[in-house]
């Protein structure tokens, strides 16, 4: 679960970041019902993994998830951090926090770029889930690693051609186990990443 961070470039300013309270209400309540379900979480090995983010305003800066907190089953403001600027060719961003933001902050940062009207981004992981959706939705390139411009790019593309359709979703073809759902709403992304999970748990 490591490749392509080393590639990625984070220039963080440790501060407290100003987040509304409204968003961080909004991400507190949804990631609790993603942690409940094992969408979100840590591996045994001590590796956490899903985040979620909430476009503030009208431009491309966001609140996400910070970097290792996918253990907590409860975020304080200060778990969050605020992704200010990003660069896709230099594979990097600029973000202010007590916690460093994701790793995945780029493939977030795909979608608000290539869909101006989405306002938050959900990542889980679930392996049962992503071998249900692996190409009977949009589908990565098994060959594109996460954490990388490439896959930052792939996102940016497959979510602008299905913006505006239901099932909003991508599968992270060469990231096992990850998968994007977005929406003009937190809650909106956030239900049709939970309505999937209970249509295919059963199967």
């Amino acid at each position: 679960m490591t490749e392509g961070c080393i590639k990625f470039n984070c220039n963080w300013e440790q501060s407290v970041a100003q987040i509304p309270e409204a968003i961080y209400n909004q991400l507190e309540t949804a990631r609790s019902a993603l942690y409940r379900l094992g969408l979100i979480g840590m591996y045994p090995d001590g590796i956490g993994f899903g985040n979620i983010s909430v476009r503030l305003g009208g431009g491309l800066s966001f609140v996400i998830t910070g970097s290792a907190t996918g253990q907590f089953a409860q975020l304080k403001p200060e778990h969050y951090a605020l992704v200010r600027e990003f660069s896709f060719s230099d594979n990097s961003i600029s973000c202010i926090g007590q916690t460093k933001a994701s790793a995945e902050s780029l493939s977030h940062a795909a979608v608000y770029e290539s869909c101006p009207d989405v306002g938050a981004v959900v990542h889980v992981h679930s392996l049962y889930l992503w071998e249900k959706l692996l190409d009977r939705f949009p589908t990565t390139s098994s060959g594109i690693e996460y954490g990388t411009p490439e896959m930052a790019f792939a996102i940016a593309g497959l979510a602008s051609e299905i913006n505006g359709r239901a099932g909003k979703v991508i599968v992270m073809g060469g990231h096992r186990e990850g998968i994007l759902a977005f929406g003009s709403t937190l809650s909106e992304a956030t239900e049709e990443i939970i309505k999937m999970h209970n249509q295919y748990k059963n199967d």
